[in-house]
């Protein structure tokens, strides 16, 4: 079995992609049977034209069909033959030497399940020349557990390939989440996720803490990801946990019915008590929240950010689940880094119409 598979998920990341091959191929030198493959969600840039220069494969899924970062996952753990896999975002940079420390762990460890490192989030306008000169560190790092694998840069962490198929890869029906939802049922099965007290990568963002960045987020349906999994395990011994970890979705609904509750008690009664206690509530919370931030301002951000997920898990919890062994991406070009041209005459032609057919395990 091939030693290491390396999957990279991208959509529109022209800005971002060679930086991070090129951070990848310097990191995994050292592998000596790996493989490395793009899931690209229907980039409309330039990024799998770059990305074609290197000795990666590249798999575009197609426009017009659902697309997310699970998704992107899933078909990439599908398409990966590595007894370990190494999972990165498309706007992320790998940090050289954290890898090999990942790799000890797994081998000397049978009960690790996946390994993640610390990821240091940086404007995507910075040049981290400096910090990587930083990171260099060739003392054995600390590991701690962990409850799932670096929410912090997106599904950045290194899996095992035997885990994965005891308790099955990302559910790609998730709109988010689905890193911590795959993190409990490994946790679940007995494996544990560490952490290692080593930089990992840098993920690059510029996403402010804002309205905007809240309803941008709801648009992509980024917020239903709590309700989806809660749902998925209801009824099983993963619910209360998942609801316990996942704690800020679930109180932020709570809030949101029981001023509906009371709303609806005050019209019915006439008597306007029960909603005027929820108003009081909510503006002492609003109070706290802006003795805590130091700004009203952004009291109100995150206020209307709880309004926002209380409304996805409602959303994500009514959505009834589906079997991932139902699910299938449509492909529009597969490319092996053997044959450049392929990439670019296919998305050109767009007469390329393969389906990737799946059938995970669930637990």
């Amino acid at each position: 079995m091939m030693e290491l598979s390396v999957v990279l998920i991208s959509k529109n990341q022209a800005w971002s992609i060679r930086r991070l091959i090129q951070s990848v191929l310097q990191a995994t030198s050292f592998v000596s049977s790996k493989e490395i493959i793009l899931i690209d969600s229907a980039s409309t840039d330039q990024t799998v034209g770059l990305a074609s220069r290197y000795p990666v494969s590249i798999i575009v899924l197609e426009p017009g069909q659902r697309l997310s970062p699970a998704i992107g996952r899933y078909v990439g753990y599908k398409q990966s033959r590595g007894e370990y896999i190494l999972f990165l975002d498309g706007d992320t940079e790998l940090i050289p030497g954290w890898l090999e420390h990942a790799l000890r762990v797994m081998r000397e460890t049978a009960d690790v399940g996946a390994v993640t490192g610390v990821v240091m989030n940086l404007p995507t306008s910075a040049i981290a020349q400096e910090l990587r000169e930083s990171t260099h560190n060739t003392q054995t790092p600390t590991s701690r557990e962990v409850l799932w694998c670096n929410y912090g840069g997106g599904g950045a962490a290194v899996y095992r390939r035997s885990v994965l198929e005891q308790v099955g890869t990302f559910n790609p029906y998730l709109s988010a989440e689905e890193e911590p939802e795959l993190g409990i049922r490994i946790r679940h099965a007995g494996y544990r996720l560490l952490q290692l007290d080593h930089p990992m990568a840098f993920h690059y963002n510029d996403a402010p803490v804002a309205v905007s960045t809240a309803l941008s987020r709801r648009r992509r349906n980024f917020h239903l990801g709590i309700g989806q999994a809660a749902r998925c395990h209801l009824g099983t011994k993963l619910f209360w946990r998942w609801i316990k970890e996942r704690w800020w979705d679930p109180t932020a609904a709570l809030l949101m019915a029981a001023g509906l509750g009371s709303a609806f008690l005050s019209l019915l009664t006439r008597n306007f008590m029960w909603l005027g206690f929820w108003i009081l509530g909510l503006c002492l919370l609003i109070g706290s929240l802006t003795f805590r931030k130091r700004s009203l301002g952004g009291a109100l951000v995150a206020a209307f950010n709880w309004l926002i997920m209380a409304e996805g898990f409602f959303r994500g919890f009514l959505m009834r689940p589906l079997p991932p062994e139902n699910f299938h991406a449509d492909v529009l070009v597969a490319h092996d880094p053997r044959d450049r041209d392929l990439v670019m005459a296919a998305l050109v032609s767009k007469n390329l119409d393969t389906k990737l057919q799946h059938s995970p395990h669930r637990t």
